[in-house]
């Protein structure tokens, strides 16, 4: 059992006092996740110092590997190249990886889940629509969480974090007891986005008097969203916040520069972002400088697909996952300004990502559509291609969804509507609402 996995089970109630002390424990001895945790830390900073002769054997060896195990044990690998004519023995360089099959989530979909999976010990599953709003599923190794960590506070590190400095969360989670809960496997409090502010300033302010929060984490149009409230309607919070914050992590979407721009002003604190998927293929940061992405190669390989004029599609590789491993997989996300080197993507920035989307509850609250969508546990996922959100009115939203065995009433009860303030009509669709460019997003305008 992890570390994590005990703290979550075991200590739930435990107080921000001794989780600060809990988390001074040192990731790379923590049982479950230190050995994958310390060997991540060891490539990300040897990688730094490796030509690129050794960049391309880093990556090659790796992916060639992962490409016979996923051919011999999966059947949509052996089935999909097969038909596209390719066989992992071709690979015999670096520059033979551009032969294997590119895939895409149409291509995953159209397998049953186990069908594209191995059976890895400890596999659990994860969904995510990404910014599509097309439901998918796959399992994660538990092994993923001392990559992820490795990488994640090297991100952080740019900023001085420690795992025992307190975080402020505003994510996407529906099962919050109260409008600010602590959660010591992440040592953070997470806000809950749903609540009335005036309701979270009362307990963040009683909070603030007893410990020092340095960092606020979560969607870029959230914070914004409680930067313009404390700034407009809260100077006591905002001054006492302000106080030790350090700085801002903005994950999840596309960081809009309005949204990022009033976050910095009104805290006086740096921001930096991310880039990554639920699918762990991928994970770039802010490296050098804001809205340009260079991507680990300890994490996975990225590559940009032209599609002309200065468009790329991002192709990602996730090296560890052997329980459904993504090789050469589209992502379908849009990026521009590309960076290449030998082969190998080293900068990039983002033109069709996850930028914030909204809907307005009934007494005006702005709600993120990434956490209302993509951060509950819907069940409708399991039988839905596509689900979006159309805003009626104030308060009045209606849920768009794709399914062939699900009637509207049935999909009703398959929607989390916990700590919702809306009226909500479910309309089925035989197609998703595309934009003219035929893009599927989350709200439809």
């Amino acid at each position: 059992m992890s570390f994590a996995v005990f703290l979550k089970n075991n200590l739930k109630n435990i107080s921000p006092g001794l989780g600060k002390f809990i988390n001074k424990i040192p990731y790379s001895i923590r049982p479950g996740l230190g050995s994958v945790y310390s060997n991540r830390l060891t490539e990300i900073n040897l990688i730094k110092n490796y030509d690129q002769e050794q960049k391309q054997e880093f990556i090659f060896s790796r992916i060639k590997k992962l490409t016979k195990t996923a051919y011999s044990n999966i059947p949509f690998y052996k089935g999909h190249y097969d038909k596209e004519g390719f066989h992992p023995g071709d690979l015999k360089s670096f520059d033979d990886l551009k032969k294997i099959p590119i895939i895409s989530k149409r291509n995953l979909q159209e397998w049953e889940l186990e069908q594209r999976s191995s059976p890895t010990k400890g596999r659990y599953i994860v969904n995510t629509g990404g910014s599509s709003g097309s439901p998918f599923s796959l399992y994660i190794e538990p092994s993923s969480m001392g990559h992820e960590w490795a990488h994640i506070h090297t991100i952080w590190g740019k900023f001085n974090y420690k795992p025992s400095d307190l975080k402020l969360v505003f994510g996407g989670r529906s099962d919050l007891k109260d409008v600010i809960e602590y959660d010591v496997v992440r040592n953070h409090f997470a806000i809950d986005i749903y609540a009335d502010y005036t309701i979270v300033a009362i307990k963040l302010k009683q909070l603030l008097k007893k410990y020092e929060i340095k960092y606020l984490h979560g969607y870029p149009s959230s914070i914004y969203d409680f930067a313009i409230y404390c700034d407009n309607e809260d100077v006591e919070l905002k001054e006492l916040l302000s106080k030790n914050l350090k700085g801002a992590f903005l994950g999840s979407e596309y960081p809009h520069k309005h949204y990022r721009e009033a976050i910095e002003s009104v805290f006086d604190i740096p921001t930096i972002s991310w880039y990554g998927h639920t699918e762990r293929a991928i994970l770039a940061f802010e490296k050098n400088e804001q809205f340009t992405y260079e991507p680990f190669l300890s994490y996975g390989f990225s590559e940009a697909l032209s599609l002309g004029e200065d468009n790329y599609n991002l192709i990602a590789t996730s090296y560890y996952n052997n329980a459904s491993p993504l090789i050469r997989y589209n992502t379908e996300d849009i990026i521009t300004d590309v960076v290449e080197n030998g082969g190998i993507l080293e900068s990039f920035k983002i033109t069709k990502g996850r930028e914030g989307e909204f809907v307005t509850d009934k007494i005006g609250k702005k709600i993120n559509l990434t956490g209302l969508i993509f951060g509950r546990h819907h069940e409708l996922f399991n039988y839905s291609k596509f689900i979006q959100v159309k805003q009626i009115k104030q308060g009045v939203i209606e849920i768009h969804f794709v399914s062939e065995t699900k009637s509207e009433n049935q999909a009703a009860e398959l929607f989390d509507r916990q700590n919702l303030n809306f009226d909500i009509k479910f309309i089925k669709n035989k197609e998703p609402h595309r934009t003219q460019a035929g893009k599927i997003n989350l709200l439809i305008k």
